[in-house]
């Protein structure tokens, strides 16, 4: 549970964090997430594990700092749907970059779950977006 929350606080805190990889990055270092997870236990005190996931994060930011989101949304899709989330159009720029990406290539790169991408792809879909064409495995997104 605690993993769920951290993305939408840290993004609250600043725009940056919305696109850490939480999940990746816990994965990545699974047995050291544990092993902070225990001594906090032991001791009876968070520092441990707060230590861990911070040093997690700004090694990521570290990792990623030259990176550059560009805006391939086009500002008239953007007006006519105003109620699509930040996240779904981060969805549709990974499709427009790679027509044949997956739900978990997807997750990994925006950095929540599979499950959270598909029901950002059901509202591309719901909204005359994006069409799949094609299977899953040979498929391909088409922009509409």
């Amino acid at each position: 549970m605690g993993r769920l929350w951290q993305s939408p606080i840290l993004g609250k805190l600043h725009p940056i964090f919305e696109h850490l990889p939480i999940e990746n990055m816990v994965y990545s270092n699974q047995q050291k997430y544990y092993d902070a997870i225990t001594e906090s236990t032991k001791c009876v005190d968070c520092s441990p594990f707060i230590d861990f996931m911070l040093n997690e994060i700004l090694n990521t930011l570290k990792k990623y700092q030259d990176v550059k989101i560009e805006n391939k949304i086009p500002n008239k899709t953007l007006k006519q749907h105003p109620d699509i989330t930040e996240t779904t159009w981060e969805v549709l720029s990974q499709i427009i970059n790679n027509p044949k990406v997956t739900a978990n290539e997807m997750s990994f790169y925006l950095g929540i779950s599979d499950r959270m991408i598909r029901k950002h792809i059901k509202i591309l879909r719901d909204n005359n977006i994006i069409k799949r064409i094609g299977g899953n495995r040979t498929g391909h997104w088409e922009i509409l």
